[in-house]
């Protein structure tokens, strides 16, 4: 889990903080720019829906393997071979995390079935931690390493570790046949319930809220004049510091006796947050501080949400891919739109103002869930 997780957000997170770097080393246009930060959150959307049927094809073990095969070669290697290149590999990633996102909690029910809750936390509080590990650090290990290239491909090494890792842990006496098995079971459609659509809502508004702060916000601070390297950390600073909290609300969500509260806190959070940013020089910090508490609460909340909204493990799996890959199609808009709108306006303040406004629209879907009979 630590070293899989490793591999599943710094290729996004570890961009942002070299984005001027890679776009005068390989004389990028605004647009091309806009395309590396967005597509691979759209292929988080495309390949939501491939990971039920990679699953059926090759069963958990072999969809496992293969993935961080292509990840660790990928991340490897995207690097070094010119902007096409760079793009072509960049979605191949964004595919290959976006089936671990969908088939992950699956491979966590069948290795801890009395201990989903908790291992889902430690799950979700690993990728925080890593994608605030891989921004805080981009810019001292693109000076270390001689170029964003080593900073970009020094994150291949935990994928040679996790093969490794996962070559062993498949031989052990775990049966992963049954989730296989499960899976690719006849259930029924779940695309023209509300449930469906107030999930995949909320999951795609926090996820456009956090991409959109993932691949801009050390732009953003740079443009207000701060220095790269305290760009990249305070969205390292972002990112990791509401950790304890997401990890908190994961372990106890079972306590709450209405979810209704708690979806209005997180997405104010967020929204003053952002607004703060807006506003720059002192107030950064304070609105780091609350929107990182929003968003690493509201994702492990959308993982919580499917999860007691779905009446059993298929439907859970299948809820999962719907919910994520509508949800991811809306992030990659936002990451796209958040960029033309710069170049077409000359300040990023509205993108910020968006998404303010997005994280209270994402507080209407998270209550109508929250609120609506399990499927």
């Amino acid at each position: 889990m630590l070293l899989i997780s490793a591999l599943l957000r710094p290729p996004l997170s570890g961009v942002g903080p070299l984005l001027g770097d890679i776009q005068q080393g390989l004389h990028l246009s605004a647009t091309q720019l806009g395309l590396l930060t967005s597509l691979p959150v759209l292929c988080f959307g495309v390949g939501a829906f491939a990971g039920p049927w990679l699953v059926r094809r090759l069963g958990l073990v072999g969809a496992f393997t293969m993935l961080l095969v292509a990840l660790t070669v990928l991340l490897a290697t995207r690097v070094w071979f010119g902007f096409g290149y760079l793009l072509l590999a960049s979605v191949l990633v964004g595919l290959a995390i976006a089936i671990c996102n969908v088939i992950f909690p699956t491979l966590i029910r069948v290795e801890f079935p009395s201990q989903v809750s908790r291992m889902t936390a430690v799950y979700t509080t690993l990728l925080s931690i890593f994608a605030s590990l891989a921004s805080a650090v981009a810019v001292p290990l693109a000076n270390a390493l001689g170029g964003w290239q080593g900073s970009m491909a020094v994150w291949a090494v935990p994928g040679v570790f996790a093969l490794a890792a996962w070559a062993v842990t498949a031989r052990l006496d775990h049966p992963v046949s049954a989730a296989t098995a499960q899976i690719s079971a006849p259930a029924p459609s779940i695309w023209g319930t509300s449930l469906t659509w107030y999930l995949a809502t909320f999951f795609g508004l926090q996820s456009a809220n956090f991409y959109v702060l993932l691949s801009w916000l050390p732009t953003i601070l740079m443009a207000q004049g701060m220095a790269a390297a305290q760009a990249g950390a305070t969205l390292g600073y972002l990112s990791v510091i509401g950790i304890p909290v997401g990890l908190l609300l994961t372990a106890n969500l079972r306590r709450f006796t209405s979810l209704t509260w708690l979806v209005v806190a997180i997405s104010g959070f967020t929204s003053v947050g952002v607004l703060l940013v807006s506003a720059g020089g002192s107030l950064v910090m304070p609105g780091a501080t609350l929107a990182g508490f929003g968003l690493a609460s509201s994702f492990p909340l959308a993982l919580a949400l499917i999860a007691e909204k779905a009446t059993s493990q298929l439907i859970t799996t299948r809820l999962s891919a719907v919910a994520q890959g509508v949800g991811y199609l809306i992030a990659a808009a936002a990451v796209y739109l958040a960029r033309a709108t710069f170049d077409a306006l000359g300040t990023w303040n509205v993108a910020l103002y968006g998404i303010a406004v997005l994280a209270c629209l994402q507080a209407f879907a998270g209550i109508l869930a929250a609120k609506h009979d399990p499927i």
